[in-house]
């Protein structure tokens, strides 16, 4: 989903959600990035605009919907962004995106833990019944409570957050090196992905992997969000000087 489409896009920032998460979380985003980097947000179904079609229970099924909505201007340079289970989807499209010969500029990460490691809950999210869920999910502020009946808009997604939990949890790949600059970002108080958890990114890429922590707790894109944007913006300046000195180069 593009929330203001740009007529000649530099860039395409091709943006995964957290589990449950809309496209919508992005829907701003566009405002505070540069005028011409187009922000696609990626709207799975079982939630906003999509809201009736079944949800998926795999990461295979989830990438799989991604690719064959995604179609991207020859000539745009892509950056794949995801949030917490959205870092594994990110990952995920990144390495087919490789395989068909449309490799991103670049994959940043955040509030995700590098997949390989084991998680630091004691069970599995998408098992629990649902008063202990949902105590889970309110300790990293993930569901609304400020909203008129809170209660019953929290059942209406249970079940789409039951399975991207379980996509995400039964999901499992082998690392692979990709020759792609991951940018990993962090929140200092978050309680479930630690800085020791971050720097493990590094086995995913051959080159070095930029890590950058900010206030706030598992939702600091939220709670910081015009930080977390000014770096992508720098992200994003970094990736055209890079271009501009790579065609010089190329000119001598």
């Amino acid at each position: 989903m593009i929330f203001k489409p740009v007529r000649s896009p530099r860039m395409r920032m091709v943006c995964c959600s957290y589990a449950g998460g809309s496209a919508s979380a992005y829907s701003r985003w566009h405002t505070l990035l540069p005028a011409d980097v187009e922000v696609c947000a990626v709207e799975l179904p079982g939630r906003g605009a999509r809201f009736r079609e079944a949800p998926l229970f795999t990461m295979a099924e989830i990438v799989d919907e991604v690719m064959s909505g995604l179609a991207n201007p020859v000539g745009v340079d892509l950056i794949v962004y995801g949030h917490s289970m959205g870092g594994v989807v990110a990952l995920e499209l990144t390495k087919h995106l490789f395989d068909v010969g449309t490799p991103p500029r670049s994959l940043v990460v955040s509030g995700c833990s590098a997949p390989h490691l084991p998680s630091r809950r004691q069970r599995r999210l998408h098992d629990l019944p649902r008063d202990e869920l949902v105590r889970e999910l309110n300790l990293l502020e993930g569901l609304p409570r400020d909203l008129p009946n809170a209660e019953a808009f929290i059942d209406m997604f249970l079940p789409t957050i039951r399975a991207d939990l379980q996509s995400h949890e039964e999901w499992r790949s082998p690392i692979r090196e990709l020759p792609v600059p991951i940018h990993v970002l962090g929140g200092r108080d978050d309680a479930l992905v630690w800085a020791t958890d971050l720097a493990e990114w590094q086995r995913y890429s051959s080159v070095p992997v930029c890590t950058r922590m900010f206030d706030g707790g598992h939702f600091f894109i939220k709670s910081h969000r015009e930080e977390v944007l000014a770096h992508l913006t720098a992200i994003v300046d970094g990736l055209k000087a890079d271009t501009h000195r790579r065609a010089g180069v190329a000119s001598v």
